[in-house]
């Protein structure tokens, strides 16, 4: 009897590997398979990932439908399929999908506010690779701001790799000129999350929201 105990407990000790072996297998099929949240654009295919930040919808990747007044950064498609196109405000207006909106400035604020409303927000909003100098974020909200730069209105451009520009949908707030829209920016100069008015002829990086 006594020689039985330590073979009944070596069976035991040798059998809790195995549960736990199985249900490792089961977590890691079931993750393959997961997907995460993806946006499929009706009108070219395109998939995007998409984010829930405070009650909003959020593109996890910049827009790349090609429309009248867009453009891929120093006419390159290349930049576009990493970037997405860079667009003039009023191109912007029209150009995010069936459900989804051009964001407004209190959007923006809401964005801003779930990073912490401090001077350190663009930390958790950038992403953690493709900044200038020593100013990647850590992506903690999966937003994944990336320095897509921007187009001037000579045609020319400019700012990769130090700023991601994104056009809001408020043209008319105290402040800003006749011909200008509002524009939130991150910068390689600072982990800040900020905004101004620029002419609406910048070309500009759009992000689509929707209420959830």
């Amino acid at each position: 009897m006594m020689r039985l105990i330590p073979l009944l407990l070596l069976s035991l000790l040798l059998a809790v590997p195995a549960c736990a072996a199985k249900k490792t297998t089961k977590a890691k099929s079931a993750a393959s398979k997961a997907k995460p949240n993806q946006l499929v654009d009706t009108r070219d295919k395109q998939k995007y990932r998409t984010v829930t930040i405070a009650d909003l919808e959020w593109m996890a990747d910049n827009l790349n439908y090609q429309s009248e007044g867009s453009y891929c950064y120093k006419d390159d498609e290349e930049f576009c399929m990493a970037y997405g196109r860079l667009y003039t405000w009023n191109a912007a207006k029209g150009a995010c999908p069936t459900g989804f909106r051009l964001p407004t400035h209190q959007d923006f604020e809401s964005l801003w506010t779930a990073a912490g409303a401090d001077f350190n927000a663009g930390y958790l909003l950038k992403t953690d690779y493709g900044w200038n100098g020593d100013v990647n974020g850590n992506d903690t909200l999966k937003f994944s701001a990336m320095p897509a730069g921007n187009r001037f209105d000579d045609e020319t451009y400019g700012n990769a790799a130090k700023f991601a520009f994104f056009w809001s949908s408020d043209d008319t707030s105290e402040g800003i000129a006749q011909g200008s829209a509002r524009v939130w920016y991150l910068t390689s100069k600072s982990m800040a999350f900020g905004y101004m008015a620029k002419p609406k002829d910048f070309g500009f990086s759009v992000r689509c929201v929707r209420n959830k």
